[in-house]
């Protein structure tokens, strides 16, 4: 890794601290929304909505920002996150914990929509697999260090320096980050593809959104504030996901060349509906934090969603379609979080998660419209929605 160019260093560099600022934050926040803030469900639902509201408007805000330098646009990615991961640490309520949060969300969701250029500039058709493995392992050990520094040290520097911690490494990625030869990235118009013959891929998008944001907003939630796990646990929690995730990424995607996207994907749903049940009506910490994990692992089935689209959709309509996919998920953001938390405020924490399970019956039913075998179609050219 020390032998590759300038700009896969610097790269790396930027991409260590971001994924080391995420490690920290994401490890810690449930615990401070419920131990510090005190934030009942109704208000999850709320910030979770403001959170992923902006993921629902990437495209728009991307487009707006497209005549400004990559490299400079990324810095200002990395200064927002840093501003509003630095702001979670100084609430004290409700009401100053939502500017930090949308902060944080408007620089993280705008990076999205960069990191991959920026990666694939600094690979060469030669050597782009290991470029990438290679950023990859970066990322994924940074977090790693996140967390584990979480573990042994939250007990000792409290919830506010841990927060300045996050927004002092994105600092350093934002000056990182600004030293990348913007003229190394390749800039195309953010756009979106709306066409008929996608409509499996878009459907499996919003049903997937309406669990994830469930899920986002009362998985960790539910350890914390009903079960009292500490920041501890949790990180323990966090740690394992990111090793398992690591690990059983390759073998799930074999399991989806050999056999298919239906079969492998509706296992997936199968044992992701068993531990959604299991929240709503198994009443034992010990059983929620193992569930937890093992949402996690099932939820990595969720890959055949894109490699189905890579074999029906046209080699033009790939990257946009996957951009249209990202807003789809994003529309049950402005709703579903609201409605879990107001249904959990009034009948209990099992029924967000029965309705979570009523939408991965609906996710399982329409994998059953994926051909046991696609094959990738031929077709012409068509202008863009």
């Amino acid at each position: 890794m020390l032998r590759r160019s300038l700009p896969f260093l610097i790269l790396a560099a930027a991409l260590f601290a971001y994924n080391f600022s995420l490690g920290v934050s994401r490890t810690i926040q449930n615990n401070f929304w419920v131990d510090v803030l005190k934030l009942r469900p109704d208000q999850m639902g709320i910030l979770i909505t403001a959170r992923e509201t902006p993921g629902f408007l990437t495209i728009l805000i991307a487009a707006i920002t497209m005549r400004i330098a990559p490299a400079r646009l990324g810095t200002i990615c990395f200064l927002i996150m840093a501003v509003g991961y630095y702001a979670y640490g100084m609430a004290t309520s409700f009401g100053t914990i939502i500017p930090g949060v949308l902060f944080a969300s408007i620089g993280f969701h705008l990076w999205i929509t960069l990191s991959g250029s920026f990666s694939l500039a600094v690979a060469k058709e030669s050597d782009a697999g290991s470029v990438l493995g290679d950023l990859q392992a970066v990322g994924f050990f940074a977090g790693l260090l996140g967390m584990l520094g979480v573990f042994a040290g939250i007990g000792a520097i409290g919830y506010p320096l841990a927060f300045a911690i996050s927004g002092v490494a994105m600092l350093v990625g934002a000056v990182a980050i600004f030293r990348f030869p913007s003229e190394l990235v390749h800039r195309s118009p953010q756009r979106a593809v709306v066409r008929r013959r996608y409509g499996l891929f878009y459907l499996l998008n919003f049903l997937e959104g309406c669990r994830f944001e469930l899920f986002q907003a009362f998985g960790i939630y539910l350890l914390v504030q009903q079960y009292r796990q500490p920041v501890q646990t949790i990180a323990i929690l966090f740690i394992l996901v990111a090793v398992g995730s690591a690990v059983l990424s390759p073998t799930i995607g074999r399991l989806i060349d050999r056999f298919g996207e239906r079969p492998t994907m509706t296992i997936g749903y199968v044992g992701m509906l068993i531990t959604f049940l299991g929240f709503a009506l198994w009443h034992d910490a010990l059983v929620a934090t193992i569930l937890y994990v093992a949402y996690n692992v099932f939820l990595l089935s969720e890959i055949g969603v894109n490699t189905y689209l890579k074999k029906v959709a046209s080699p033009e309509d790939v990257r946009p379609s996957l951009a249209t996919g990202v807003t789809m998920m994003h529309v049950p953001a402005l709703v579903v979080p609201i409605l879990g938390g107001t249904l959990w405020n009034m009948f209990g924490f099992e029924v967000p998660f029965l309705l979570g399970a009523a939408f991965i019956v609906g996710s399982m039913g329409a994998t059953q419209f994926i051909p046991r075998r696609v094959a990738a179609p031929v077709f012409e050219p068509v202008p863009s929605a």
